[in-house]
């Protein structure tokens, strides 16, 4: 069966907290997921290229926007995150090149939660790079073996993953980029604590604190175990050592 990931990143300027995540869905769930999402759309009149974004949410959207993320909850989908502190990361580090640090994370996330024998396709919302190639060399380090060293200081195989497309791709054609974009934005949101700034929106701090209620915590701005929790995986991503893609 085939198994999807869509994925985004948010507070990529100049945050302390950037965020790179994506949803994990197989075929059929997939399938029953933009059925709803499509009723969904027609249920409020919307066009069914319609963009739910997180920076368009207001006062007359708010509503509508919990009811969106809702189906995102109904399916209990699971969403991987990995969240960079630029007070403990510097993306210039790699050759002063940013833009592969951004990619060696991206290759982090995509990696550690993907298993080695589901075929999987994934979509990332469009961005434009310097570096042409940077998702064919994203998409053969996936693919690659490697032989890492565990904790106990034994080498393993870590066996490479069955990448069938790895594409850029338009949000608006994409519900579930559009899911990810939304929680990105108020995780982040809280990472970042913008709802505490005197300008704050209230209406994003009415959706982030939403989201929070529906998985039982006072705040996102929280990270979990490699378990993840409930459906939520928020990997805060601590430096180590250097990760492969060049």
């Amino acid at each position: 069966m085939k198994h999807y990931i869509f994925a985004d990143e948010s507070n990529t300027d100049k945050s302390r907290f950037m965020l790179i995540g994506g949803i994990w869905i197989d075929e059929l769930t997939y399938q029953q997921v933009i059925t709803d999402c499509k009723n969904f759309k027609i249920q409020y009149n919307w066009s069914e290229n319609t963009k739910f974004n997180w920076k368009y949410i207001s006062k007359k959207t708010l509503q509508q926007y919990c009811q969106f993320i809702d189906i995102f909850f109904k399916y209990n989908l699971q969403f991987n995150c990995i969240i960079l502190d630029r007070k403990e990361i510097n993306l210039k580090a790699e050759n002063n090149d940013p833009e592969l640090g951004f990619y060696k994370f991206y290759y982090q996330l995509l990696r550690q939660n993907s298993k080695p024998d589901i075929p999987y396709y994934i979509y990332l919302d469009r961005r434009n790079n310097r570096e042409p190639t940077r998702l064919e060399t994203l998409k053969n380090f996936l693919k690659m073996d490697t032989h890492p060293i565990n904790s106990c200081g034994i080498r393993i195989k870590d066996k490479g993953k069955n990448i069938k497309a790895l594409e850029f791709v338009n949000s608006e054609t994409y519900d579930l980029i559009q899911f990810s974009d939304l929680l990105l934005g108020a995780i982040g949101y809280h990472y970042n604590k913008r709802h505490l700034q005197p300008n704050a929106s209230s209406h994003k701090s009415e959706f982030a604190n939403y989201l929070a209620y529906k998985i039982n915590k006072n705040s996102l701005e929280f990270h979990t175990s490699k378990q993840g929790y409930k459906n939520l995986n928020l990997w805060l991503f601590k430096p180590t050592k250097t990760y492969a893609i060049k």
